[in-house]
């Protein structure tokens, strides 16, 4: 009797640590089971008035799912099989009020890909005929773009055809690589295709285009299209560490202007958005420079030292209308470190050097008014013990906000900690982390999957790590629009979602279907899937 007593005295801690107090914000609901759908590509979207449209792709096969969010219930269901062979999704593209699914397919034989629009009626959720929209010259490639991670120069995959909308969503921009004719990067001249389309999914023109410059050369670094259907690109050139503007369009073919920019720092990646004004922004996070380390096993590692950002502003002719750098504050670095760490960057600061390491821009908006949203998270792939073995292990950590005026004038800036990791090579754990961001009339939510010891910490306090496949609570970060007030919100336990466990989760699965209001479809096992509804009630 005295052992079990004292076994219970034990347990109590345990037991009190184990009941997380979930959140009375956010009011958690969820539909009767459904019908699985097997596919390797899932895609969500809302199509208002409460509804949303989920395309799923497996193949020449795609399945449509109409789902009604006020009587969470599926209301149709429609499985198409007419698409051409070795089908694959490029995206689901939104222009106003009509939905398309963009996909390409290979044919073998003539070693050529083709690009096919199909609208779909976002009313009844089925799709209308499938359209042809162009037939490439030869093969075309993933685009590839070389981004430093831990140990690796990993090459970052897109999809095959990029495409793009203007900022009014009048124009599209579908965009792709031909493989290359020569194998010596110092050799061969990329060649480009841009297909530009109104948003009725036209064709208004469209041209393969040979780069001015060698691969070896020239790094292509960001695309956009404006509402006049020309296109323009930023790339890198390596010779003289300059960037250069370029723009295509039907009548002028294609132009340069190399930009006179800030010199002699780093970049991991940039975004271009045309602006209301019909200018060309673009945006990326800047360092000084890559810096190695060695730990204590011997093994080499590298780091971006992230220092800020830096937006530059074009015409579209190309000429130089502004450029800012918004270095973060030592305030804002120090977030979350050790106050080992916290000392290092003290003096860093004092070189003017200090900074987030591994910090990789996940979403550049341009809102209507002109104001701009930055939101970045910190992300490097390192080989590590891994439980009994060393791994090649992904880290997803903290996020940074950052809130720019339409006058340029940076108006927050806020970091908020999170620690996730799992092997690299694994696709579930790996699509089950990150964050997904949604953008609300009044705030701005950073969702991810967190550790149960990280419910209650508070906001000043580093993160303990989540690993990947671990259960975990649907964590959300609510910053506010007007002034980055941060508010931290557990919504739900993914082992116990109103008496249901889901089996598998995935950052894409969440979406807004209106404002306040968060879908996710999670798989409950037996072949079947549940939709949760997360509405922020106060």
């Amino acid at each position: 009797m005295k052992i079990k007593l004292l076994s219970l005295i034990l347990m109590l801690p345990m037991l009190a640590f184990n009941q997380v107090k979930l959140s009375t914000n956010f009011k958690v609901t969820s539909s009767k089971p459904f019908q699985v759908v097997d596919a390797a590509i899932k895609e969500y979207v809302s199509v208002g008035n409460g509804k949303s449209i989920s395309v799923k792709t497996d193949g020449e096969k795609v399945i449509i799912q109409l789902f009604n969010s006020t009587a969470m219930k599926e209301e149709g269901r429609k499985e198409y099989v007419d698409f051409p062979k070795y089908n694959k999704a490029q995206k689901l593209l939104k222009l106003n009020d009509k939905l398309f699914y963009i996909s390409e397919a290979f044919n073998k034989k003539e070693r050529t890909f083709s690009v096919y629009s199909r609208e779909i009626d976002i009313t009844t959720g089925t799709f209308k005929p499938i359209q042809k929209l162009f037939t490439t010259s030869r093969e075309v490639v993933a685009i590839r773009k070389k981004i430093m991670r831990g140990t690796l120069f990993n090459m970052e995959q897109v999809p095959k055809f990029d495409v793009i909308a203007s900022f009014d969503k009048s124009k599209v921009l579908i965009q792709y690589r031909n493989e290359p004719k020569e194998k010596s990067d110092a050799k061969n001249f990329d060649e480009i295709g841009f297909y530009v389309f109104n948003n009725t999914m036209t064709k208004i023109w469209g041209k393969e285009v040979k780069m001015p410059h060698t691969e070896k050369d020239m790094d292509n670094l960001a695309y956009t299209i404006n509402k006049d259907g020309n296109v323009f690109m930023l790339s890198f050139l390596n010779s003289d560490k300059s960037f250069e503007f370029i723009s295509i369009s039907d009548k002028d073919g294609l132009k340069t202007k190399v930009l006179p920019v800030k010199k002699g720092l780093s970049f991991d990646k940039f975004d271009l958005r045309e602006t209301p004004q019909g200018t060309i922004l673009a945006a990326g996070y800047y360092s000084n420079g890559v810096e190695a380390k060695v730990d204590w096993t011997g093994t080499m590692s590298f780091t971006r030292n992230v220092n800020g950002i830096y937006i530059f502003e074009m015409d579209a002719e190309g000429a130089l209308k502004k450029d800012t750098d918004y270095p973060f504050s030592i305030d804002l670095i120090k977030k979350y470190l050790s106050e080992r760490s916290k000392d290092k960057a003290e003096k860093r600061e004092a070189d003017g050097k200090a900074g987030i390491n591994d910090l990789t821009l996940r979403k550049f908006v341009l809102n209507p008014d002109g104001s701009i949203i930055i939101v970045g998270e910190v992300f490097y792939v390192k080989s590590e013990l891994w439980f009994t073995s060393k791994e090649l292990v992904a880290h997803f950590g903290d996020v940074v906000v950052t809130k720019i005026d339409p006058s340029g004038k940076h108006l927050w800036s806020e970091k908020m900690p999170k620690n996730q990791a799992c092997l690299f090579q694994n696709a579930s754990d790996y699509s089950s982390l990150g964050i997904s961001y949604i953008q609300g009339k009044s705030s701005h939510y950073i969702l991810f999957i967190d550790n149960r010891k990280n419910a209650n910490l508070m906001l000043d306090q580093p993160a303990e790590p989540h690993k990947g496949g671990f259960g975990g609570y649907l964590t959300a970060y609510q910053v506010d629009d007007a002034n980055g007030k941060v508010a931290k919100h557990s919504i739900l336990d993914l082992t116990d979602i109103n008496g249901v466990k889901a089996y598998q989760f995935d950052t894409d699965r969440i979406f807004e279907v209106q404002d306040k209001s968060f879908l996710l479809e999670v798989y409950i096992k037996d072949k079947l899937d549940m939709m949760i509804k997360m509405d922020l009630v106060k």
